[in-house]
């Protein structure tokens, strides 16, 4: 008899309790090869392997299990996932692997000129694609980006020289930064869709002039002293407007906001305080703006962290300048949150991020919500909510502050407020396919239509086949589009637009629904 050694006996036992994952990972427009990409598989595990000169990859004695799978490549990005939250691959034990495919974008070229008020080249233009992307316009005002991650971008052209000022009729005038195409309203700017792989040009803009006026002011601290090294941030404001509203890039959850008018941040350089906590804007285009100040980090006795005091003032500019701005900072203070499940039992830590959205025009908290506290609040009305569950299997059914029942309903918060509950609930699934929509969005929102209010968006994948998950119970609308873009897609006005060509749909707690729809042109 043949005798088989012990090693071998092993090996074979260890290959059948393990499992294993191969796949390919392809340029979304050529589909051929990537080599080089990383591809990973993460759980309470992680693996990683590099791609070949052909783009496939292989994984072998993976421990069984869920796993989250993506791949990656410098200049390359993500296909947008045709669900959310993405699904895990699950790997068994046994010989048939795993196949996986991955597509990544690849990176595309945007070219254009920029003219100035006279209309001829701006030589040495900054041009800003946003995310600090910046290029300096040659002598005939041409520029160009490369490598360009696809995704809508609004474009910037800021004047060349450092001095823009003149006077007009008695008016002080100067060359603002302008968006594409040549306005200076960050409303008016037109977002640009850059597609993968793409060469796309002629995106020209002329440099324009405004009046423009000096802003003078003074930051006190929680005591109301003087509070140097504080920064002052401009922000354009329109009454009625979410001055921070939430979305998902390219797709996931928004929140709703009331109107494409909210409030954003200015193409204007932050001021820093003096040693008497004085500040400065020289030159402030007209409209209504809010100067928002923070201190600089601080030891605070008793503090588990260094703290940030924020402060806001709104202002009106349009016929003189103001030189007697007074922004207070305002004490903060921490909260302790809990998630857990209906039976009262503690939910992983997490698992959700937990949104504090201020009611009243104060500040969202800096800290954010992480490993259950809320750092840096303002006593105010809040308005608490979870942004997303990470397991896609819950949601948030209920929100209590103690024992109150605040779900849906804005709080007041203070330093002396009861600890936060999130009881969670099983979230519903929704799925479908559009007729003729592969590459399509689907946007989905309560029919309330209100701001604050959240929605969800998500691309379809190939034969049109969509899913999300981790859904609340409740009535929505939904609809497919052929082009997806937030924010100006996530408002309310915009939204209530689409009601009349949007599909009804119910969707109760823990169940999975089925909907087919039609592409809206």
């Amino acid at each position: 008899m043949k005798l088989i050694p012990a090693f071998l006996i092993a090996t074979a036992l260890w290959a059948q309790d393990t499992g294993s994952v191969d796949g390919t990972v392809v340029n979304s427009v050529t589909g051929v090869g990537i080599s080089g990409a990383t591809v990973y598989l993460i759980s309470a595990t992680h693996y990683e392997t590099v791609t070949d000169g052909a783009g496939t990859f292989q994984f072998s004695g993976i421990k069984p299990g869920d796993y989250v799978a993506h791949a990656e490549k410098s200049l390359f990005t993500p296909a947008p996932a045709t669900s959310f939250p993405p699904p895990r691959i699950h790997v068994g034990p046994g010989k048939d692997p795993v196949r996986l495919r991955f597509e990544l974008l690849p990176p595309a070229t945007l070219r254009g000129r920029v003219f100035g008020i006279d209309g001829k080249p701006a030589a040495h233009a900054k041009v800003d694609l946003g995310g600090g992307i910046i290029v300096t316009a040659n002598e005939d005002g041409s520029f160009l980006f490369e490598n360009v991650e696809p995704r809508s971008y609004t474009l910037t052209a800021r004047p060349p020289a450092a001095s823009t000022a003149f006077m007009q009729e008695g008016v002080r005038m100067e060359i603002l930064p302008t968006y594409f195409p040549s306005v200076l309203d960050s409303n008016s700017a037109q977002q640009i869709r850059v597609q993968p792989g793409s060469d796309q040009g002629g995106f020209d803009i002329q440099l324009q002039a405004a009046p423009v006026y000096r802003v003078q002011g003074v930051v006190l601290g929680p005591e109301g002293k003087p509070e140097a090294k504080a920064v002052v941030e401009v922000l354009s404001k329109t009454i009625g407007g979410d001055p921070s509203p939430f979305f998902s890039v390219p797709f996931g959850p928004f929140s709703i906001a009331g109107s494409t008018r909210a409030a954003s941040y200015a193409l204007i350089e932050p001021a820093v305080t003096k040693a008497d906590g004085s500040f400065e804007f020289p030159s402030m285009p007209a409209g209504d703006w809010t100067l928002r100040a923070e201190s600089d980090a601080v030891d605070v006795p008793g503090a588990q962290h260094q703290v940030q005091f924020h402060g806001t003032e709104d202002i009106r500019l349009g016929r003189t300048d103001v030189d007697d701005v007074q922004i207070q900072l305002l004490p903060v203070f921490d909260l302790d949150f809990g998630v857990e499940y209906a039976d009262g039992s503690p939910a992983p830590q997490n698992r959700a991020l937990v949104a504090f959205d201020p009611v009243d025009g104060g500040i969202r908290p800096s800290g954010g919500a992480r490993q259950n506290r809320v750092e840096n609040l303002q006593a105010g009305m809040y308005r608490i909510s979870d942004r997303m569950m990470f397991d896609g299997v819950h949601y948030t059914a209920r929100v209590l502050v103690g024992d109150t029942d605040v779900t849906g309903q804005p709080v007041q918060l203070s330093p002396s407020s009861p600890p936060i509950r999130l009881i969670l609930g099983p979230a519903a699934t929704l799925r479908g396919v559009v007729d003729k929509g592969e590459g399509a969005a689907v946007i989905l929102w309560p029919q309330t239509t209100m701001p604050g209010d959240f929605g969800r968006s998500i691309s379809c994948g190939a034969g049109g086949v969509f899913e999300m998950r981790g859904l609340p119970p409740g009535d929505y609308y939904a609809i497919a589009v052929e082009r997806y873009g937030a924010p100006e897609m996530t408002t309310a006005a915009y939204l209530r637009g689409m009601i009349p060509r949007a599909t009804s749909v119910r969707i109760e707690e823990g169940a999975t629904v089925s909907l087919d729809l039609n592409l809206t042109r």
